[in-house]
């Protein structure tokens, strides 16, 4: 329990205990007062734990969104970086000449088929 219900506890065991000369005054106050007592104290723990789930909503959102920010931006660098190693593959790929004739740009394959 949280320390503002086990104060509300406390005051209700108080206020019991100061009726408690009153025999009639016990048996209304329990049977009338005390279930809206303990129902007010039941509503305010569950508001505190909607806040808090509310909460915990929250930050996931930011958190997904934030997520998504970054796949985007990783998508964007691994399409460039894939685009780059094609180029490079397709140059490397094509410089299949010999060194003494790089000049007039013939490929290996041509000269000897």
């Amino acid at each position: 329990m949280t320390p503002e219900a086990l104060h509300a506890l406390s005051a209700v065991s108080t206020l019991i205990e100061r009726m408690g000369t009153w025999p009639i005054g016990t048996i209304v106050f329990a049977a009338i007062i005390g279930p809206w007592v303990f129902s007010y104290i039941i509503s305010r723990q569950n508001e505190k734990r909607f806040e808090e789930v509310r909460q915990m909503y929250e930050n996931n959102a930011k958190l997904s969104e934030s997520f998504d920010r970054l796949t985007r931006m990783q998508q964007d660098i691994i399409s460039l970086n894939t685009a780059k190693w094609s180029e490079a593959i397709d140059k490397i790929d094509m410089n299949q000449f010999c060194p003494l004739n790089r000049i007039k740009k013939q490929r290996m394959e041509d000269i000897h088929g």
